[in-house]
């Protein structure tokens, strides 16, 4: 084997499960194949006359697909992704799951996006590498960087999902900076999350199916911003909580409000308490989202939010009152 891998070869055009292999070698093989995150990419339709794939990888030329090699699929069952996953040993890897099983639904289906929708097929990443081929098929180094960079986004999220965001929160709740409980309205049980993070993903972890399925996430961030998210699905009645957290954050800071309790609850932003900011297309209450441009955080302490929070979430609603 070359003591440095300097190009990588393709028998046609790269499609998804190819462009997954790439990331894989150039993500994880750096150990095995080094130099391989730098290799170039060529397309060959054949081997060169004289060469076998030993010799060839022994000039730092490491072949894909082609000449019936280790990593050529075509008559082993498998996709392509899955060898190279397999042969670096990161195929149990779970933030590379749903990458695989889109590789393998790709390329042996041919479903890599399964909706019939046309706008779905056009903007899925499969249509929209087979667009990139079309517009630009004589760079296929240039279609590779490109869709590597959306699949190691992809990537990085999941390492968060899987592994950095569950250890987070394990600490948050032994450190005492996060909590679960429950509160009913109407009908409705729903499962808070409340905790003190920086992190920007937790808060849709917290809500996803692989996290903790939390109904309502209240994060406060080092800074001192707390934001309230919920489950859109859920219709969690938010109104009683931005009146009181509208209410208590003007009565901290000295105003003296001549609103009604219905106008506390409108949505958007109230000039009097500039601060909660009452988004009904999202159903969040934001005291600066991510960005918050000039807005001054919360000044209401933590546990007094918990106190209110369990106080009108349980409130019935306004038209019931």
């Amino acid at each position: 084997m070359a003591s440095s891998f300097n190009k990588i070869i393709l028998p046609s055009r790269p499609h998804p499960d190819t462009i997954l292999g790439i990331f894989l070698l150039k993500t994880f093989g750096k150990e095995k194949y080094p130099g391989i995150e730098n290799a170039s990419i060529d397309i060959w339709q054949e081997l060169p006359k004289g060469e076998t794939l030993e010799s060839l990888e022994r000039k730092g030329v490491l072949v894909l697909d082609l000449g019936g090699g280790k990593f050529d699929h075509h008559k082993k069952g498998k996709t392509l992704s899955q060898l190279i996953a397999e042969d670096l040993e990161v195929v149990d890897d779970p933030a590379l799951k749903k990458l695989l099983a889109y590789g393998e639904r790709d390329d042996k289906f041919g479903l890599g996006t399964i909706s019939t929708d046309p706008i779905d097929k056009a903007f899925g990443l499969s249509g929209l590498v087979a667009s990139l081929n079309k517009a630009l098929y004589d760079k296929p180094e240039e279609i590779i960087k490109l869709v590597t960079l959306l699949i190691g986004a992809h990537y990085i999220e999941e390492k968060k999902k899987t592994d950095e965001l569950p250890k987070e929160f394990e600490e948050k709740l032994k450190d005492g900076k996060a909590e679960v409980f429950e509160v009913k309205q109407g009908k409705k049980k729903l499962k808070v999350a409340m905790l003190e993070s920086d992190n920007i993903s937790m808060a849709g972890w917290l809500r996803s199916a692989e996290g903790l399925k939390a109904d309502v996430v209240c994060q406060k961030m080092g800074l001192g911003y707390v934001n309230i998210l919920t489950k859109p699905l859920k219709r969690v009645d938010l109104r009683w909580l931005a009146a009181s957290l509208r209410n208590e954050e003007a009565k901290l800071r000295g105003k003296k409000l001549k609103i009604f309790t219905l106008d506390l609850m409108k949505p958007g932003k109230i000039a009097e308490i500039p601060e909660w900011y009452y988004d009904r297309a999202t159903n969040s209450i934001l005291n600066g989202g991510t960005n918050p441009q000039g807005i001054l955080p919360t000044i209401i302490f933590f546990e007094r939010i918990k106190e209110i929070m369990q106080e009108t979430l349980s409130q019935k609603s306004p038209e019931k009152n």
